[in-house]
């Protein structure tokens, strides 16, 4: 990611912290009900208690309580570009493994991680035509040894120019011919809300929920 484009981010969710605090609304989710259906459709991956999950875009580590909710107790990285964010979800939990960039700069070894999970962060407006999206599909994919669940905003819903303010939305189907490139078990979910979409990368067909 270049500079400017870091910058950017940044500033913007320290502003969005200024004016929402600790709250979805500061992670440009509708609702903390709308956060958590993306939430629940991404643990569908098959997340068990003692795997081992990076959360990609992690913020205030929503996912991570999400999970305790769940009764999933589970070894948690994140990983957030903000340091603004870093700094309030580790006041919150302050034993949480917690790291400050994107997934470039924390370099994992391959499949150092059980699951690699993203909601929200690729929505981001890059202006780059994709080319970090293309870039970090494979390298989240690789980071992990049994998985990948990410979503996106989808771009084949209707989208009017309000709803779509400084955010990006993809085409499910560009998304999913790059990841047939990965896997042979792939899966992608549209049924939950019309303007999103969810991702599915398993290593082996073991991995996916019977």
């Amino acid at each position: 990611m270049k500079v400017e484009q870091r910058e950017r981010i940044i500033k913007r969710h320290h502003h969005s912290i200024w004016m929402h605090g600790n709250n979805p609304l500061a992670l440009y989710w509708e609702s903390r009900e709308v956060q958590e259906i993306r939430f629940e459709v991404l643990l569908g991956c098959g997340v068990k208690t003692g795997d081992s999950v990076l959360d990609v875009g992690s913020g205030f580590s929503d996912l991570f309580h999400f999970m305790k909710t769940k009764g999933l107790e589970i070894d948690y990285s994140g990983i957030d570009l903000s340091p603004d964010m870093i700094e309030i979800a580790l006041g919150r939990t302050p034993a949480l493994s917690l790291f400050q960039g994107d997934l470039f700069d924390f370099d994992p070894p391959e499949k150092s991680y059980d699951w690699v999970l993203l909601s929200g962060a690729l929505n981001e407006p890059l202006q780059d035509k994709g080319a970090y999206l293309r870039a970090i599909l494979p390298r989240l994919y690789s980071t992990c040894r049994k998985g990948l669940a990410f979503n996106l905003l989808n771009d084949d819903y209707d989208w009017t120019e309000q709803e779509r303010f400084m955010l990006q939305a993809w085409k499910p189907d560009e998304i999913m011919a790059q990841l047939n490139t990965l896997s042979e078990h792939t899966l992608m979910r549209a049924d939950y809300l019309n303007t999103d979409a969810s991702y599915f990368v398993w290593r082996e067909r073991q991995y996916m929920p019977k």
